[in-house]
Formats: structure tokens, C-alpha cells, sequence
């Protein structure tokens, strides 16, 4: 064997073991980013003083640990793709409007909602916190930042309808959950009456590729292409401004907020997705990282969005 045929051996042989050792890798962050947590964490099961949470964290604990008190009935769907995923209802009497409420990436609808879910029941709604697809004890492998758990929340306001038959209906989401909600705001119920949109991102793909951007600090073109592969593999796709896109024809008036030192999700994807929304609109920007605007400036939000869901509820 001549010396330039060991040569070409050697170069395919390092290629061939590149290519595989980099489709090895791909999948493996894919499976970190998009598989479900063996269980997802409870704010009262961990020290909140050693995060975010430790300025509120009282308030956090007392009004989850109430939360846990009030009794609810187990409800559940049937997803398109065939996935039994599980809600919580909270009646409130006979009221006749229903708060809505969707959770986070890998959160816990409590970690979330728990403080101004108590006050939406001192106001008269009935509360739904949806457990969404591959958290908790819904089913699913994969989270799909949306893609899906869109197609999930209108099959929840269908359920609500057909069971409850509420007549005023508000959705709140946060994070994941918000950008589940804009990304069908565009062909919601009519008895929605007002979008409460806590830090949302403007698509899955924008989201994914800034996640990947901010661990790796790398420009993830090449990474993408991978994701997005995987991702039809698993039966979704990674739309581009999937929710920013909706927002331009959503007609139901929507109350923005996002903190301002957000790293996982920037503000402005917040900004980004308020300017294009076609309804009535405002927007409150808080000094909070992501996810606790509504902890941190709790009372001038709750100030604004009472007065704001006023004019949108009965």
C-alpha cells in the first residue's frame, strides 16, 4: 500500500468518526434540552435562599403552602397526538369566569401562579392550572417549547367550554406557557377576554437557538440544523416567530410583562412580540430576572392589570 492511500485512510477514518461523533453529540443535547425531567422541583421542596427567589421567598412558600390547602378537581384531556395530560380546577362558586393558567418550562404550575393565583380566587374566578405535555403526571417524553402545548391549550379552552361553559375567560402564561398561549392568540375562543403574557419568547427556534448561543458561546447554525432535524423526527418543527407571527392578527387585548435582567429568555423577544401585537395591548418591564417580574413588582403590576382586566372583564 503506497504511503498517499494510508493518508486518505486515515483522513476518512478521522471524517467518519467526526460525523458520527458529532450526531452522537447532537442528540445527546438534544435529549437535554427537550426530554422531560424525571420530576419537576417544588419551590417548597429547595433552599429558596441560595436563588432568586430569597427576597420573596416567604411570601412564595406561605401562599404555595395555602395553595395546597384548597381542594380541586383532577381534570384531563386527551391530546391530538394521543397523550393524557391533567389539570387542576379550582371552583369558585358559581362565578362565571375562569382564569387559565400555563406554566413554565420544567416548572410546576404552582411555582408559577401560587401568590397571584390566590388573589384571582379572592377576585371570583375559577382557577385552571394546566399541567402541560412531559411535566408532572401528564404524559410525553418531549417538551416542544410550544409547538405543541399550542395545539394542547386550545383543546383545554375546548374542554373548559364544553364542561364549565364559562362566559369570561383570561389566560395567563409564563415563559414556555406564554409563548404557548401567543402562538395560537391569533384563533382563541371568543369568550377569551384578555392575554396575560409574562416573558414569552417569539418562537421555539429563536428560543432553542439562544439557549444554545448563551451555554456553548457559539453561533449554532450547524447546531440547528440538528435540533431542527431531531425535531421532525419527534414529530414537530421548530418554527420560526411562530408566536410573534400569531400576535400580529391576535384581537384579544393583551397585558405584557417581562424582567428586564431576563437572560433565559431577553427582553427583547418581549419587546419584539409586544410590538407586533395587533390588540389592545400594554406592557410593564420590571428589574427582575426571568420569570419573578411578578414577585418583584407585585403590587404595581397587580395595580395595572387589575385596571387593565377591568375594562376586559365583566
Amino acid at each position: 500500500m503506497q504511503e498517499w492511500q494510508i493518508v486518505v485512510i486515515v483522513l476518512s477514518g478521522l471524517i467518519l468518526f467526526f460525523i458520527i461523533s458529532y450526531w452522537i453529540s447532537m442528540h445527546f443535547l438534544f435529549k437535554i434540552m427537550f426530554k422531560r425531567m424525571k420530576k419537576e422541583v417544588l419551590l417548597t421542596d429547595i433552599d429558596l435562599s441560595k436563588t432568586h427567589y430569597k427576597p420573596f421567598m416567604n411570601m412564595v412558600i406561605k401562599n404555595m403552602n395555602i395553595f395546597s390547602m384548597i381542594p380541586y378537581y383532577k381534570v384531563s384531556i386527551t391530546s391530538l397526538d394521543g397523550l393524557k395530560l391533567y389539570g387542576r380546577y379550582y371552583e369558585n362558586g358559581d362565578s362565571k369566569k375562569t382564569l387559565v393558567f400555563f406554566h413554565g418550562y420544567h416548572a410546576d404550575p404552582l411555582n408559577n401562579v401560587n401568590t397571584p393565583g390566590l388573589k384571582f380566587l379572592k377576585d371570583g374566578y375559577n382557577l385552571l392550572l394546566i399541567t402541560e405535555r412531559a411535566h408532572g403526571n401528564s404524559e410525553g417524553k418531549y417538551i416542544t417549547f410550544g409547538v405543541k402545548e399550542s395545539e394542547d391549550a386550545i383543546l383545554w379552552l375546548d374542554f373548559l367550554n364544553k364542561e364549565y361553559s364559562p362566559e369570561d375567560i383570561v389566560l395567563w402564561g409564563v415563559s414556555m406557557g406564554c409563548a404557548t398561549i401567543e402562538m395560537v392568540s391569533d384563533k382563541l375562543p371568543i369568550n377569551v377576554k384578555a392575554l396575560i403574557l409574562d416573558c414569552g419568547f417569539t418562537g421555539a427556534y429563536e428560543e432553542v437557538y439562544y439557549s444554545i448561543q448563551r451555554r456553548l458561546r457559539i453561533k449554532p447554525r450547524l447546531t440547528m440544523v440538528f435540533m431542527s432535524l431531531y425535531a421532525k423526527i419527534h414529530g414537530f418543527t421548530l418554527e420560526k416567530s411562530k408566536a410573534k407571527n400569531a400576535l400580529r392578527n391576535c384581537h384579544t387585548p393583551s397585558f405584557f410583562i417581562h424582567g428586564k435582567n431576563d437572560v433565559l429568555v431577553p427582553l427583547s423577544m418581549g419587546n419584539e412580540n409586544y410590538n407586533a401585537c395587533g390588540a389592545k395591548k400594554e406592557q410593564v418591564t420590571i428589574d427582575a430576572s426571568h420569570a419573578v417580574s411578578i414577585y418583584v413588582g407585585y403590587d404595581e403590576i397587580m395595580k395595572k392589570l387589575d385596571a387593565f382586566l377591568s375594562e376586559c372583564v365583566k
